[in-house]
């Protein structure tokens, strides 16, 4: 990819949107992306689960902007 991204160090759970959500600068500008909470999952454990695999979660949002996968809010879900 052609594009520096910077990974945020801000991985929380969103209760609104029942997700882990995390965020990254995309040629300086910023980007929230989501991992939806699967419905036998317990929120802080998802979140444990999601910050131990952070390098996998990374590659994965590198993936889906370079694809162009964002949702009409400008979000990537993952």
């Amino acid at each position: 990819m052609n594009q520096q991204l910077i990974f945020n160090n801000d991985v929380v759970f969103d209760v609104t949107r029942q997700a882990v959500s995390f965020s990254c600068l995309v040629s300086g500008l910023k980007v929230h992306c989501y991992i939806p909470l699967p419905a036998e999952q317990q929120a802080e454990a998802y979140l444990q689960q999601i910050k131990a695999d952070a390098f996998h979660w990374e590659d994965a949002a590198e993936q889906a902007i370079a694809d162009d996968a964002y949702n009409s809010a400008g979000e990537i879900w993952l």
